[in-house]
């Protein structure tokens, strides 16, 4: 047997954490999960699957662009005309409201309803396979919803799971908590778990698992991302990893003595041969007062996205400024002592104290109390003091 288990596709949700992007560049970002998902249907195809599962979360909201949905219904199709069927459960972020409103998906496709309930298959070689699952019909789940599963069949050849959930306590958790225990009560050969983006295996045989999205959307969801072929070897189910995505969040770092009029030109050379397109966080490691600078006024930035080009299989969205480890320390007071200090300042109490809340934007107010710009902030100060240290000795402003 063979079978595809994916999820947290996210259709329709736009690349978050990218202040300057390129028009090229915006319509590669607006087409990457599509790519994802066309190049999983490929592999499906191509590898004559048994079947699909998707754990959840196919769009970023219950009410999906025409875009979004067309797309992943145009994907569906290639299925069924491959004869291949597709078990879908709806998770927290394309929970259904109105079962009437969905997309008119193809007949190879298979909805969950709210309450669990199992399925059964034919593969190729004539295994009978019982599938369970559950869609959202809300938001939250805060009960534990692997207690509604039955147990394995002793005339089922093999028993999947599909659950859309983190593990947690029950009634502590948003997310229909479960924990791994019951789990393995129900004695299946595979649990396909969703809404983790990130691949996570809580056991290895039988197999319970997140696949991971199959798309990075921001800067937290780095590395490769794909999904799970998964084949049977004697009596187990064995997945094996499969990257799809087209674009891929990483960071990196650079050591480097150019100038301000050089520096650019080597970075970018750095980067210049990659087999797929690359989301950079640079942490450029130097000591030129001037590089510096451009670097906390976001001057380097702006050099780089004026640098890029179509061609290019690489985009640098963001600096941060590292000097070397040998770096003097802070003049005056003891480095220990201004090191603390940033802590204390950026916070987002602090910021509010500081005017923050005079701001109704709900925009701005998401921006500045995000944990990540919090940090971008230190980071950023952190640079600025040792500027000017730097610039004392050099006479920069």
């Amino acid at each position: 047997m063979k079978f595809i288990h994916a999820g947290d596709l996210h259709l329709g949700n736009p690349f978050g954490g990218l202040s300057m992007t390129p028009d090229w560049l915006t319509d590669q970002l607006q087409a990457a999960t599509e790519t994802a998902v066309h190049r999983l249907v490929d592999d499906a195809i191509t590898a004559a699957v048994d079947f699909v599962v998707l754990a959840g979360d196919l769009f970023d909201t219950t009410t999906p662009d025409a875009r979004a949905q067309l797309d992943l219904v145009r994907e569906l199709e290639r299925l069924a005309t491959a004869n291949i069927p597709v078990y879908v459960g709806f998770g927290n972020h394309d929970y259904v409201v109105d079962w009437q409103r969905l997309p008119t998906f193809p007949k190879n496709v298979t909805l969950f309803p709210k309450d669990v309930t199992t399925y059964h298959v034919q593969t190729k070689n004539h295994e009978s396979v019982a599938i369970s699952g559950f869609s959202y019909t809300q938001r939250h789940i805060t009960t534990d919803q692997v207690a509604e599963f039955p147990i394995k069949s002793t005339q089922d050849d093999w028993h999947i799971g599909i659950y859309h959930g983190s593990m947690g306590e029950v009634g502590s958790g948003n997310y229909a908590p479960f924990n791994l225990q019951a789990m393995q009560q129900k004695h299946y050969d595979y649990w396909a778990l969703g809404h983790i983006h990130v691949r996570e295996t809580l056991q290895k045989k039988p197999f319970i698992g997140y696949s991971g999205s199959i798309q990075g959307l921001d800067k937290t969801e780095t590395g490769a991302k794909g999904y799970y072929m998964v084949e049977s070897e004697g009596n187990e189910l064995v997945p094996t990893f499969t990257p799809v995505a087209p674009i891929t969040w990483v960071t990196a770092e650079v050591r480097t003595e150019r100038d301000l009029s050089t520096v650019v030109q080597y970075v970018r050379g750095q980067f210049a041969m990659k087999d797929e397109f690359e989301l950079i966080s640079l942490n450029l490691i130097t000591e030129d007062p001037n590089v510096l600078s451009a670097i906390v006024n976001q001057q380097l930035l702006a050099q780089f996205v004026a640098a890029a080009q179509t061609t290019d299989m690489f985009f640098i969205y963001e600096i941060q400024a590292q000097t070397k480890e040998q770096h003097l320390p802070l003049p005056a007071v003891d480095e220990r002592y201004w090191l603390e200090t940033i802590g204390d300042v950026f916070t987002r109490e602090q910021l509010q104290k500081m005017g923050l809340k005079q701001v109704t934007d709900v925009d701005v107010l998401d921006h500045f109390l995000n944990a990540q710009t919090l940090q971008a902030l230190q980071e950023a100060v952190k640079t600025q003091l040792h500027l000017s240290q730097i610039g004392d000795e050099y006479h920069v402003d």
